[in-house]
């Protein structure tokens, strides 16, 4: 997403603008999304073809011809300025101004259309780089409680070796596996602050400020069957809504490409005055259609219509493939993200919790203890990766059946 101006920092801020955090959610974030320049140019895309409709409603203008010159009698020296003025009023405009008129109405539909799936592509985007943030967020947090633990139980070990309670080599084992960690929790923090770094660019909020969320990755959205899905996809997803207004562009354009076989005709009224007398007298302009019946520009456009058809129903396939597939990722999401919650985090929490227990007390060595927190560990960490892969999922799900669908 491209850089918002700086004025925005002041309303995310609030009162406390000179704060050195700055927490934003996603309502906030989704209320500027309309700023956002590719909407900007989409709108204006939308003003540009209702100018053509203006420009196709509007009527024809007439010409006007004028002559002026010197004329002199036969026979004699008398000379006297001659003039002529004709209008010319077009009339096979009239024939052709429906379906124009159909076919920039058409057009105007689909640019607007096409600006509402810029608008969905904008949001999904943005969702996903903020739940990835939240995910970042939560990965420090985790990684610093097991930096903690971990210290502690280097402690702990340290304290057995000197006693004499465990084999000297246990101290440094330890202390690797804390090295360890503390590399995992510096990549995870170096992650954080680029995303903060590309939210905050996008959002405009000064430097020296660093960017918070305020959301729950732990509340799952609930997934759409299928068939709703695919129902309310058919019925609202703007890319389907602007192939049917192409086709019906198309459509428009040929009936305005058989239409031009009509003759066209003008209508001229004409006044001259000349030496002796002062014409007046109306004219009509017939065109002749002998060599070109327009029958290349009536292929051209039934072909163009044809392959819109063929295109619209290329959409509609993809459409459907890409809601089976997102309502899928979706759904298995869920299910992995509630299955690492409710069955494998508390295990492997409890595991590692006894473990150190029983480390403490001399029951168990310190590689089953360093085993339990790997393993805790990796539930931590594909429990925290599963639900922010569930948000955006989802988030990309509601993106193509429609937002106000949860």
């Amino acid at each position: 997403p491209s850089p918002k101006s700086t004025t925005t920092n002041d309303s995310l801020a609030g009162n406390s603008a000179t704060a050195s955090v700055v927490k934003v959610s996603w309502p906030e974030i989704e209320g500027l999304i309309g700023q956002h320049p590719r909407l900007v140019a989409g709108g204006l895309r939308i003003k540009a073809t209702r100018g053509a409709a203006a420009n196709a409603a509007a009527f024809p203008n007439p010409t006007l011809e004028g002559t002026i010159g010197e004329g002199n009698a036969r026979g004699s020296d008398e000379s006297r300025t001659e003039w002529g003025l004709s209008l010319s009023l077009p009339m096979s405009w009239i024939a052709q101004r429906k379906s124009k008129l159909n076919a920039v109405e058409a057009e105007i539909d689909a640019a607007v259309a096409e600006r509402e799936s810029l608008q969905r592509d904008v949001v999904l985007e943005l969702q996903t780089l903020f739940w990835n943030l939240v995910y970042d967020e939560e990965r420090v947090r985790a990684l610093e409680a097991l930096e903690r633990q971990t210290a502690e139980l280097a402690r702990t070990a340290r304290l057995r070796v000197e006693k004499g309670e465990a084999r000297p080599v246990e101290a440094p084992r330890v202390e690797i596996e804390l090295e360890k960690v503390t590399s995992e929790l510096e990549s995870a923090r170096i992650s954080l602050a680029s995303r903060q770094a590309r939210l905050a660019l996008w959002l405009g909020i000064s430097e020296g400020k660093t960017v918070a969320t305020e959301a729950d990755l732990s509340r799952l959205p609930t997934p759409v069957d299928l068939e709703t899905a695919l129902s309310e996809m058919r019925t609202r997803h703007p890319a389907l809504t602007a192939a049917r207004a192409r086709v019906r562009t198309l459509s428009a354009k040929l009936c305005t490409e058989k239409l031009a076989r009509v003759p066209s005709v003008s209508l001229t009224g004409f006044v001259d005055e000349e030496l002796d007398r002062t014409a007046y007298g109306a004219g009509i302009e017939v065109e002749l259609p002998l060599w070109n019946w327009n029958r290349g520009g009536i292929a051209e456009a039934a072909a163009r219509l044809a392959a819109g058809r063929k295109d619209m129903e290329a959409a509609a396939f993809e459409m459907d493939s890409a809601v089976i597939d997102a309502q899928a990722a979706c759904t298995a999401s869920v299910q992995a993200a509630t299955r690492l919650k409710e069955n494998v985090l508390p295990r492997s929490e409890a595991a590692a919790s006894i473990m150190e227990r029983t480390y403490r007390l001399g029951d168990a060595g310190l590689l089953d203890v360093i085993d339990a927190r790997r393993t805790l560990l990796e539930s931590r960490r594909s429990y925290l990766s599963a639900l922010a892969r569930a948000q955006i999922d989802c988030s990309r799900l509601r993106a193509i059946v429609g937002e106000d669908i949860s």
